[in-house]
């Protein structure tokens, strides 16, 4: 007797075992579908021996569904792109009961979709985008270059305008310089020709000075000495000269030293000293000194004559008339400072240094 040992319906009698023949099934199915079918035909048999005896409608419906793997094909799965998925068949309770779980089937991956490029338009793509770059970047270049040309111009033209600027300025200073220094020199050609026309009238007046008032009208006592009488006439000779006042400020000295240099245009110098001792200091300076009184010339007055002071006292004459001599004078009746004119009779002590 041949033994026929294949799994499912066709088994040997007398050898039925569910829970082996379940396990068989399960190792064998290979796709969900037939796994889940041979699942649910292992269960019928599986119920069926663990189960009390049922009733009639029970029976029933077992054996409608142990014939149901008769009547109903089994589909053939679905393979492919096109293939769905098909749901896991509901698990039944007494398979639950065993502690059977089915496992989930399992997707099927869906394949990446073939994309075929045509070269020539990839290509003709590429070098046009290539193109609009290198038209990009020369717009950019080019504006780029506009921007720094316009900054170089606005730069340019901003250090001309500065320069400009300065030139001007330059120029109106210089205007006003030379302005200033013509006006200068106009004022300095002035002062000069005043000057020149003071001295000329300086001049002209002591010309008709020496003329005139330099005659002196005082008459001295006759003399059988002819030595002496030639002395007081003789001409006056010029000195020493000084480049400055050389007095003391506000006295007698310094007032008649001014006066000699607005009459005669210079400071005599070559002496120093008191009042009384002038007539010998001048008269070694070179200048002629005189007992006979004359306009243009210093009055030398020793102390005590017409109160004078202890040093004696100076002044400058500016008019004789007989023995009447009128001299202005500096620290006199007027005080420090200030000049008087007085007029006093010539006298013994009073000699006169003349201007030449």
């Amino acid at each position: 007797m041949n033994s026929d040992h294949r799994p499912g319906r066709h088994r040997a009698p007398g050898s039925y075992s569910p829970l082996g023949e379940l396990k068989t099934i399960a190792r064998a199915s290979a796709q969900p579908a037939i796994k889940g079918a041979a699942v649910v035909a292992a269960a019928g048999g599986l119920v069926a021996t663990l189960s009390a005896p049922a009733s009639a409608e029970t029976t029933a419906r077992g054996a409608a569904v142990a014939d149901a793997p008769d009547r109903a094909p089994r589909a053939a799965p679905t393979l492919g792109p096109d293939a769905t998925t098909t749901p896991a068949p509901a698990v039944s309770t007494a398979l639950s009961s065993i502690g059977y779980v089915a496992s989930a089937p399992k997707k099927a991956a869906k394949p990446k979709p073939i994309v075929i490029k045509d070269v020539v338009v990839e290509k003709a793509r590429k070098e046009a985008a290539e193109k609009a770059r290198r038209e990009a970047a020369a717009k950019r270049a080019a504006a780029e270059k506009a921007r720094q040309e316009a900054a170089a111009k606005k730069a340019a033209a901003e250090r001309a305008a500065a320069q400009k600027a300065a030139a001007e300025k330059a120029r109106r200073a210089a205007a006003a310089k030379a302005a200033a220094e013509k006006a200068r020199r106009q004022a300095a050609a002035r002062k000069a020709a005043a000057e020149k026309a003071r001295k000329a009238a300086t001049r002209g007046s002591r010309t008709t000075s020496r003329t005139t008032t330099t005659k002196s009208t005082y008459r001295a006592k006759p003399t059988l000495n002819k030595a002496t009488a030639k002395k007081t006439t003789a001409r006056a000779t010029a000195g020493k000269r000084s480049s400055r006042n050389w007095a003391t400020r506000g006295q007698c000295t310094w007032g008649a030293l001014n006066k000699w240099y607005q009459s005669e245009g210079y400071y005599p110098g070559g002496w120093t000293g008191n009042a009384m001792s002038w007539a010998w200091g001048a008269a070694n300076a070179g200048y002629t000194v005189s007992s006979t009184p004359r306009a243009r010339s210093i009055v030398v007055m020793q102390p005590g004559v017409h109160g004078s002071s202890s040093v004696g006292h100076v002044g400058w004459v500016t008019r004789v008339s007989g023995n009447r001599v009128t001299m202005i004078e500096m620290n006199a009746l007027a005080g420090p400072y200030n000049y008087n004119t007085r007029t006093v009779t010539h006298q013994g002590g009073m000699k006169y240094i003349y201007a030449p």
